[in-house]
Parts: structure tokens; sequence; C-alpha cells
């Protein structure tokens, strides 16, 4: 069921906020998602940066929406997650780049909070889109303690100890591993292009380092799928590098995970 538009919204922008903020954005109806959000919003986004509030956010927009206009910019929802706070929107950004048709998956995660207040995060790769990536400080608090599926759990501590057989373990057969480019990799009953991707994966940090700890943020859970928003701390060339990022695990029939689709600029 959709959440109910305040009062007097155009009905091109009514809906669940994850969902309208980037078709309004690519059809210029910057203007009318403005009032949606209203004057207590903030967005966050890798490229744009953060704003908050009037009339910062009513600027904010506008730059967004010209920008994506100038790359004939089109929207295609692929996914959506709701939980008691937060709901999440997945889907395909396409536009155009270097003068050629790109594609990049992208997330936009919309948490509601007392008094009308609402934080829209979004949640993409943005390499191909601008000449260097952005460092963004970390997005949500740390909860040490957020429950997650007992599956989920068990990938992402397998992840932390770099245990390449015990992340496989945690998918079903078949099931794939989207990264934040779009690259696809599947397991097959040896793991296949999916164990290969992991294998790089830990054998490319330094010595002493070898799994990826991910600190969990937040979470929506709609009993199928679970969307975590996390900040990565990993080794290399001898610093921590933390940056924010969003991991949406869908578990099949058999209790694994089906697939886990990322969302990072790191």
């Amino acid at each position: 069921m959709k959440d109910a538009p305040e009062r007097g919204a155009p009905s091109n922008v009514r809906g669940w906020l994850s969902e309208v903020y980037l078709p309004a954005l690519v059809t210029s109806q910057e203007e009318q998602l403005v009032h949606r959000l209203g004057g207590r919003a903030t967005v966050d986004d890798p490229i744009f940066g953060r704003a908050s509030g009037m009339p910062e956010l009513e600027g904010y927009l506008h730059k967004a929406a010209a920008w994506l206009t100038e790359r004939g910019a089109t929207f295609e929802p692929q996914g959506f997650t709701t939980g008691s706070d937060r709901d999440v929107t997945e889907g395909l950004l396409t536009l155009t780049a270097e003068g050629r048709r790109i594609a990049v998956p992208i997330a936009v995660v919309a948490e509601r909070r007392p008094e009308r207040e609402v934080e829209l995060r979004l949640y993409y790769s943005t390499k191909r889109l601008v000449a260097a990536s952005h460092k963004r400080a970390s997005l949500v608090p740390r909860q040490d303690e957020l429950p997650v599926p007992p599956v989920v759990a068990a990938h992402i501590e397998a992840l932390a100890r770099g245990d390449t057989d015990a992340v496989l373990a945690s998918f079903e057969n078949g099931a794939t591993l989207r990264e934040p480019t779009g690259a696809t990799h599947a397991k097959d009953p040896d793991g296949g292009a999916m164990r290969a991707f992991y294998d790089r994966l830990f054998i490319s940090a330094p010595a002493g380092g070898r799994g990826l700890s991910m600190i969990k943020g937040s979470r929506a859970d709609d009993g199928r799928t679970c969307a975590i928003e996390y900040t990565a701390a990993r080794m290399r060339d001898g610093e921590v590098m933390s940056q924010p990022g969003l991991a949406v695990y869908e578990r099949g029939e058999s209790g694994l995970l089906r697939s886990v689709r990322l969302y990072h600029d790191y």
C-alpha cells in the first residue's frame, strides 16, 4: 500500500519518496519535488553533495535536474523495499557520458523521521560519470547490534574474515552478485564467476588485512529483501579507507541468498 501524499501535492510526485525522487528529476519536475519533500528535508548524493532545508535544497534540486537533463537521463525502477522507518528504491539510471549511453545501478533511501523530517541518501558508482570519485563521510550512525537475517549475518561475518568458501555458502546455487558498475557474477556448484570475484577481492587486500569490514548502520527489511546501509572499512596502501554503501540482500526459497546488489563509490 502506498503512503498517503501530502494534501495538494501534484500527482506525478505522489508515492513513496524513494520512488518519486529520480523520476521527478529526470522529467524536470523539481519544483513539484521541492514541495513534496518540504522544508525539513535533506538530500545526500555522491556527486552533488548534501543539502538541507530551503532555499538550499531548492537550488540543489535545480542543479541536479539540469545536470540530468543535459545528459538525456532516464530512470528505470527495478526494485523496492520498505521498512518501519525508511524505504529503498533500486533502479537503472541511463545517461550520456563522453558521447555514449551508459547505465548505472542506483539506489535511493528515504528515511522518515518525526515532525515530517525526511532524509534521502543516494548510492551509486560515479566512476563512469565524473573525473574523480567523491569521498563521503559515514551517512548513518553505527549500530553493531542491528538485527539482520541469519544468512545475511553469516555473509557479513564471512566477508570480515576474508573467507571465500563461507561467503559462497551463504548463496544458493544460481544466485547472483551485482557490483556497483552493473557487472554480475553467478554462482554455480563450483562457485564459478562469483568465487573468482571474491578471491580477487580478498587477495587484493594487503597482508594482515584480508577481509572487508562492514560497519552496519540501518536497514529496511520486508521479509524477503533486506537493504543495509553501512560503512566499509578496509586497509589500503597503509591507511583505513572508510566509505558508505548500501547492500541489498534478497533471500530465496532455500533460505539462502538469491541475489546481492551493491551500491557504493569506492
